[in-house]
């Protein structure tokens, strides 16, 4: 099997690492040579590729078994352009796993699953429908907020004030993700979309509160309109349908 991560970033570097311990061929993107040894070293065979510039794919890259798109748009205008010019490239077999995000929904009071509502003009929507609109056959994986090595919203909230103190948590650990994208795999399951956000949804000031504390941070200082209001995301269906589980708690800290 061949499977092309395009993205090699924090989500894309440990997911195609994982990737390379059971499948034949692993092939990984960056923008620029300099971690070319890195990604060798871990048994993916790197390969440049310049979203913003919608540079040429190996063909290699064009005929894998998958695809998996995890650069993010960093506040791009043309995201979904980006992303019609990557995919226009495969050929017509090649099935793709989208990374998009939970922020597609907007901020209602409602448990939102995957049939929801969606901010029809939002620029990872807009690259979605790119996707679904292809022909290749795919995966949309709608990610809660991320949480792993290096990375929890605390640490940018730390002694910072926060809106909305009542408003739950939709956040979901590296560790599950990856392992959500291994199963999808192993099941060969495609054109469907997906929720990737743990089951716990506490209060924003009851979860930050308490893992300032966890990781010696001072905890943010003042929540304003601490109504009860908020959306919370279910992350449901893919356990449902792929007997796929959440296994890390989002109160577990990484050691970073």
């Amino acid at each position: 099997m061949k499977i092309a991560v395009i993205g090699c970033g924090w989500l894309g570097f440990p997911l195609a690492r994982e990737l390379a311990k059971n499948s034949s061929t692993i092939l990984g993107s960056l923008r620029v040579e300099n971690r070319f040894s890195e990604l060798k070293n871990a048994n993916i065979e790197p390969f440049i590729y310049d979203s913003v510039n919608n540079s040429e794919l190996p063909q290699i890259v064009k005929q894998a078994d998958w695809v998996i798109i995890c650069f993010p748009p960093k506040g791009a205008k043309d995201y979904a352009d980006q992303i019609k010019a990557l995919i226009n490239q495969l050929d017509a077999g090649v099935k793709i796993i989208f990374t998009s995000s939970t922020g597609v929904y907007p901020n209602i009071v409602s448990t939102l699953n995957e049939e929801a509502e969606i901010i029809p003009d939002h620029i990872v929507y807009l690259a979605e429908e790119a996707i679904r609109n292809s022909g290749n056959p795919y995966i949309i994986l709608r990610l809660a907020g991320l949480i792993g090595p290096n990375r929890h919203p605390v640490r940018f909230l730390s002694g910072r004030e926060i809106e909305n103190g009542e408003h739950p948590v939709n956040l979901v650990q590296l560790t599950d993700i990856i392992e959500a994208v291994k199963t999808i795999i192993s099941a060969n399951k495609t054109n469907v979309t997906y929720n990737i956000c743990a089951p716990e949804h506490p209060s924003k000031k009851a979860y930050y509160t308490q893992m300032a504390y966890e990781m010696a941070l001072a905890p943010p200082v003042y929540f304003a309109k601490t109504d009860s209001n908020g959306k919370v995301v279910d992350g449901s269906k893919i356990t449902k349908e792929l007997n796929f589980n959440y296994k890390v708690s989002i109160y577990s800290v990484y050691k970073d």
